[in-house]
């Protein structure tokens, strides 16, 4: 057998090593031969599909972005995804999502917004640690998104990134964003520190907030002061009601947040 008629991927052909070094054996090539086997004539050889590592892409158009992406990332950890897989296709017709052609168009969306969710999608099942958002500002859109997609385990897990405090958004902003993105840690500190605020309710807050919301802060900022035995037995000045000016920077406000807007105690919340 001669030697030219072998090949080594991505090395000189042996023939051509032949030219500064001795042939090789027998053994050697054998070695290549089972390291890199031809193609089989797979025709009428039975074969079936991976149940959890044969993947479907498809193709998601975000803004003028095309996004392609495995749809069991997307179905297995979202209700709204996987509601929408689940509807039927008329007959003729390519499934939505299958050709950069007909994508699955999500409007109302960044494409930068969904590039930092699928970020936290894929590394934790593909990718390393670092492709994750690394700041508060790169996480809001991922609870966003995973709010609004209902991304659950993803939503809880990606608040516990960014603490209230980490965040440098005024309280109005902070309370606005906890409402919307459904990030129940940031209520009561972001409550309590508008009722502690020197300013007024105005305008621009009911913007934020709606008027429901901007009603109940004015209610509790403005007919609460502190009040000379409002101590409680923590040492902590409590609010009470009493008429005239106050000083609401010592007032600890978290009783009367969580019972006007009725919210659970952290107690009651880890309970669940």
């Amino acid at each position: 057998m001669q030697a030219s008629k072998f090949r080594c991927i991505g090395y000189k052909t042996l023939n051509q090593q032949a030219e500064h070094s001795p042939p090789p054996s027998l053994h050697s090539l054998s070695l290549i031969i089972h390291l890199h086997p031809r193609p089989l004539n797979m025709k009428g050889v039975s074969q079936r599909r991976d149940s959890k590592f044969y993947m479907t892409l498809v193709t998601v158009k975000v803004e003028d972005c095309l996004f392609r992406v495995p749809r069991s990332t997307l179905e297995s950890q979202s209700n709204i995804f996987r509601d929408m897989f689940s509807l039927p296709t008329p007959k003729g017709d390519l499934l939505e999502g299958s050709t950069n052609e007909k994508p699955i168009y999500l409007a109302n969306v960044k494409a930068e917004e969904f590039r930092l969710l699928l970020s936290v999608l894929l590394t934790s099942s593909f990718g390393p640690q670092q492709n994750l958002p690394s700041s508060p500002d790169e996480w809001l859109p991922v609870i966003k998104l995973a709010r609004m997609w209902e991304f659950n385990d993803v939503h809880t897990n990606s608040v516990k990134m960014v603490p209230y405090h980490s965040v440098e958004k005024s309280a109005v902003e902070k309370v606005s964003l906890a409402f919307q993105y459904g990030i129940q840690e940031w209520l009561v500190p972001g409550l309590d520190e508008l009722a502690k605020r020197p300013e007024p309710i105005g305008i621009k807050d009911i913007e934020y907030l709606g008027l429901d919301v901007a009603l109940k802060v004015a209610a509790i900022r403005e007919s609460l002061v502190l009040g000379t035995a409002g101590e409680n037995r923590w040492g902590k000045m409590t609010p009470c009601l009493l008429s005239g000016t106050r000083d609401a920077s010592t007032v600890d406000f978290t009783h009367t947040v969580k019972k006007v807007f009725q919210l659970p105690d952290a107690e009651t919340q880890r309970a669940e």
